[in-house]
């Protein structure tokens, strides 16, 4: 790519650049951030890799700040028009969401507001159109967030409405990811067809087009995901700031509903020990046999004893995940051994 890491703290100083290098440059910051986000920094330097992060963000916000131009200004180059200003505006939204979840992470919640409330209008226009792939999870995590910084400055009123608003974005964000996985099969069946007809004509082409849905359906796949996964996130968040406005009920209605999503994640195929919003299984047991206790002082007993036998399936599944790590580490050393992995003579 030409671009190069050159944008200094000031967009005002950042020239634009060609459309796809600024794609380039997302799909670059995004992928580091999230090796980064992977890192464990050591005590004495609790942040370091979110620093790190922080400057690959910024550098992404400013860039597409300045390529989404002004009105009256001209075209940044490679643009077409419109839709590549609006896609410019859609990315510098991504890097400021992202940026936003990074302060939060360093305890810098009053830098981080006016960030998070500045993405959200233009990911919550965004959600459901061409080219904003993403916008539909990242719009309710948004929205998550600055419904715990609403929290954390005891607003427990503003945190409520704005987990609201997260939770109202579910169902449109999942239509939209739906309706877009629909259209990617519409075309994908199109494309199929005529390559049969033209069997045996334009090989190249066809595996062109082969990895480009494929790519583009794993794109898909992880937006629906990280749109179930965000709105898991807004149950919990509703179940404690329920019961930080006092009401029990509300708090274990909600509590409920994340534990029955999470446990629907580990039925699916999950781990409960994997991915970066993954639950601990004790931890998630006693919270069970906790509910069950507010669920039986309430008279409710089915819903009791199904917390129960929850609870119970999980740390059956636990056990039974880590017996198959076991497992494959023993096979593992038994393949090292001499003669242990070599075909038998």
């Amino acid at each position: 790519a030409s671009w190069s890491r050159t944008c200094v703290m000031s967009a005002a100083s950042c020239d634009p650049i060609e459309a796809a290098d600024l794609e380039a440059l997302l799909s670059s910051t995004l992928s580091e951030a999230a090796s980064l986000r992977a890192v464990r920094d050591p005590d004495e330097a609790p942040f370091r890799s979110r620093y790190t992060e922080r400057e690959l963000l910024r550098e992404l916000q400013q860039q597409a700040s300045a390529n989404a131009a002004p009105l009256g200004l001209p075209t940044p180059p490679g643009g077409g028009g419109g839709g590549s200003t609006e896609r410019a505006r859609f990315i510098e939204a991504v890097a400021a969401a992202r940026l936003g979840a990074n302060l939060m992470d360093t305890e810098e919640g009053s830098a981080a507001r006016p960030l998070l409330e500045g993405a959200v209008a233009v990911l919550v226009a965004g959600a459901g159109a061409r080219d904003m792939d993403g916008a539909e999870a990242l719009a309710i995590e948004a929205l998550n967030r600055l419904g715990i910084l609403a929290a954390n400055r005891e607003d427990q009123a503003a945190s409520l409405a704005l987990l609201q608003q997260a939770l109202e974005r579910y169902e449109p964000a999942r239509r939209a990811v739906l309706a877009r996985a629909d259209a990617l099969s519409a075309v994908g069946d199109v494309r199929r067809s005529r390559r049969q007809l033209s069997a045996g004509a334009g090989a190249e082409s066809a595996d062109r087009e082969a990895a480009e849905e494929e790519a583009a359906a794993a794109r898909v796949a992880a937006d629906a995901a990280a749109v179930e996964e965000a709105h898991t996130l807004t149950c919990f968040y509703l179940a404690q700031a329920h019961g930080n406005d006092g009401d029990v009920r509300e708090s274990a209605r909600w509590c409920l509903r994340t534990m029955q999503r999470q446990l629907d994640r580990v039925g699916g195929g999950g781990e409960a020990g994997g991915g970066e919003h993954s639950f601990d299984a004790h931890e998630w047991a006693r919270n069970a046999a906790s509910l069950s206790g507010y669920y039986c002082g309430e008279g409710q007993y089915a819903a009791a004893e199904r917390c129960l036998h929850a609870a119970d399936w999980v740390l059956k599944a636990r056990r039974a995940e880590e017996r198959r790590r076991l497992q494959r580490e023993r096979e593992v050393e038994g393949s090292a051994l001499p003669g242990g992995g070599g075909e038998g003579g």
